[in-house]
């Protein structure tokens, strides 16, 4: 089984529309969204995508997922959302999701990715797994100030399945 990583980020006229545009653009849209907690099962392969493919017959489906995102109407503010995984020796593997805000777009990208890596590094001591940088993945979405309301959104699907 595959689960897909996709990432974007949206405007709007209020913060929950510009989540809704950025649900459209990562192609999560028309969906009810089950969140997940972190767990990669065994055997299951994380592959990041632009967009998750649009299947028009799901409208409505369930769409089981871990997702970070962020929202704001701050013109001043830069925001980010970030997904790390890491994948065990036998397979199986942790999702962790972060939120960061800031002033420019290299400052939330850096502090996305420490605290990626921070998490990920204590996810494995708690398993008894010795953290190795090479086995760590993350994708980030970075928006920058605007004067709409704006957000930025990774999620990690696993799979749509009908009510």
């Amino acid at each position: 089984m595959t689960i897909t990583v996709v990432s974007a980020i949206g405007w709007g006229s209020t913060t929950l529309s510009a989540f809704d545009s950025a649900l459209k653009k990562a192609g999560v849209y028309n969906y009810n969204i089950i969140p997940l907690s972190s767990i990669i099962p065994t055997g299951w392969q994380v592959i990041k995508r632009k967009k998750y493919p649009k299947n028009t017959k799901e409208v409505g489906y369930r769409l089981y997922m871990v997702m970070s995102e962020i929202r704001s109407n701050q013109s001043d503010k830069v925001i980010g959302a970030g997904l790390g995984w890491y994948q065990f020796p036998k397979g199986s593997g942790v999702f962790v999701e972060h939120a960061v805000e800031g002033l420019t777009e290299e400052s939330v990208e850096k502090e996305l990715k420490i605290r990626i890596q921070l998490s990920l590094t204590d996810l494995c001591a708690f398993r008894g797994i010795k953290f190795r940088k090479r086995y760590l993945h993350m994708s980030q979405a970075i928006c920058p100030a605007m004067s709409a309301a704006h957000c930025a959104l990774v999620a990690a699907v696993y799979k749509a399945e009908p009510w």
